[in-house]
């Protein structure tokens, strides 16, 4: 257990985060301009490193409570779309409430914005104790209001929840998707020689499939672009982007094999999935069109990938910059149960997660590269390490 623990707190690394504009990445077909990104700047801490004034810590897993002690908490877990992380992460909330005692209810909105806020209006009218919102940018102000309006303790998870001028509105928790993106492409070049040996660059072609409408995902593109065009300036760049279709499999599919099939001339090809369900598409469209062994695929995420390698997969997808969907659980959970318990406030809770500016903290993961050697250990030192 402490192990497992040292583990996760060796994840839960908080970066000051400074915003910064991005020029628009220039994709082959043209997706919306991206928004301000959010960039990593040394100097954050291990969260036990800087306790409240009283000693221990607050909203995290190191917390001294006995959640046993008090009543049995009604928890609503509501996310905007429906996919593989997002029902994963409910089945780990299930079973973090079986250990520190709350009970679970899971809604979706199944990508209807204004379904999730007239059944969010529905659910907050019933009184639950708190709630993990997932949503996406556009109507989080409205989601803010409501939060206030009824007084539920809210934490957000995947999506930064801010208003107009970029400021966070409800405690959340999240990655730096530049960042992301970076790590994800630097992956890809320090090791495609392990999977092609050393082949001539000049043939290596980078595909960046996208998901353009949502902020956070666009700037895992972004980042991972950016990086491309500075080392290899010279070499082909293609932007597919799965928005105009669906967040899906088939989305992937389609997009992905649009682009291969029209560029026979690339003998090689990385491609960068911002989320795992289009870049499973992607991978199927690889190996149908008998390009597997020469393309490298990565994405974020560790809910689909783990599986496929769990059923013997050795295909092109080979790494995951990935946050399972255990540790956006736990973090959340430890976070969210502060606040139904008063021992903090949206305004005192993470201290050193806020930013100036910010109504609400902004509690920043900083994973790493899963890959087939490593996903056993790291996913279940994780899973560990909430005492589950």
């Amino acid at each position: 257990m402490k192990k497992a623990l040292s583990f996760l707190l060796a994840l839960l690394m908080i970066f000051t985060i400074v915003s910064c504009a991005k020029d628009p990445v220039a994709p082959a077909t043209t997706p919306p301009p991206p928004p301000p990104a959010d960039s990593t700047a040394p100097g954050g801490s291990d969260p036990t490193d800087t306790p409240p004034a009283e000693g221990g810590t607050i909203g995290y897993v190191t917390d001294d409570v006995d959640h046993q002690a008090r009543k049995t908490y009604n928890i609503v877990y509501f996310n905007f779309q429906p996919s593989n992380a997002s029902q994963q992460v409910a089945d780990a909330l299930l079973e973090l409430g079986n250990v520190y005692n709350f009970k679970l209810e899971q809604l979706t909105a199944n990508g209807d914005s204004d379904a999730y806020i007239n059944n969010l209006t529905t659910t907050l009218l019933k009184g639950p104790d708190g709630i993990f919102v997932d949503i996406t940018q556009e109507y989080a102000p409205r989601v803010s209001e409501l939060l206030e309006e009824y007084d539920v303790p809210a934490i957000c998870m995947f999506n930064k929840a801010v208003d107009v001028d970029g400021k966070v509105l409800i405690p959340c928790v999240i990655m730096d998707q530049y960042h992301n993106g970076q790590t994800q492409m630097q992956w890809m070049l320090d090791n495609y020689k392990t999977y092609w040996g050393d082949v001539d660059f000049s043939k290596v072609a980078f595909l960046s499939l996208d998901w353009s409408t949502n902020m956070d995902l666009n700037m895992r593109s972004v980042g991972a672009t950016e990086l491309w065009k500075e080392k290899y300036p010279n070499n082909p760049y293609f932007y597919g982007d799965t928005a105009a279709e669906s967040f899906s499999v088939e989305a992937g599919y389609n997009v992905t094999n649009a682009i291969i099939s029209a560029n026979p001339q690339i003998e090689y090809w990385l491609i960068s999935g911002t989320a795992e369900d289009y870049t499973l598409g992607a991978t199927r469209a690889v190996n149908d069109l008998g390009k597997s062994d020469k393309t490298i695929i990565t994405s974020s995420g560790a809910a689909i990938l783990s599986g496929e390698w769990d059923n013997g997969y050795e295909g092109s997808w080979k790494a995951n910059y990935s946050a399972p969907p255990w540790l956006y659980a736990g973090v959340t959970t430890f976070g969210l149960l502060a606040l139904i318990d008063g021992r903090a406030t949206k305004d005192t809770l993470w201290p050193e997660s806020f930013l100036p500016g910010d109504l609400a903290p902004r509690l920043v993961l900083m994973p790493d590269m899963m890959t087939h050697e490593n996903y056993k250990d790291y996913l279940s030192n994780i899973k560990a390490s909430f005492g589950c």
